[in-house]
């Protein structure tokens, strides 16, 4: 789905694999999303994530304009936020795997996230 031009998906779906929607028009997940691998979200119109969003693999939000992560956000893999507007890692944050930050500048981080990687600038 790379490039589509959906603005939104179902309302349930269910992913058995990775989903890839770099530079897509799409602005919101489905509150029902499951996927089975990564999401790829770079350079897309997303605009916020659902809280307790669950990613088994990556989640990549580079080149968005996104500003700020959810609570209760689970990361199996790595977590790229290069060229995002996010300045804070929100309360309930786990990243099983690094996060990559691509030159942004994180103000603030909760005392409750989990992180079992490293931070990388």
């Amino acid at each position: 789905m790379e490039k589509s031009q959906l603005t939104r998906l179902p309302r349930s779906l269910t992913v058995g694999g990775n989903l890839n929607l770099a530079y897509s028009q799409i602005m919101q997940l489905p509150r029902k999303l499951k996927v089975k691998g990564y999401i790829n979200l770079a350079h897309s119109k997303i605009q916020q994530l659902n809280n307790g969003l669950q990613v088994v693999g990556d989640l990549s939000l580079m080149g968005t304009t996104i500003k700020q992560l959810p609570p209760y956000l689970y990361v199996g893999g790595n977590l790229y936020l290069a060229h995002t507007k996010i300045t804070e890692l929100p309360e309930y944050l786990t990243v099983k795997g690094n996060i990559y930050l691509g030159g942004i500048k994180i103000q603030k981080m909760a005392e409750t996230i989990n992180i079992g990687g490293n931070i990388y600038q």
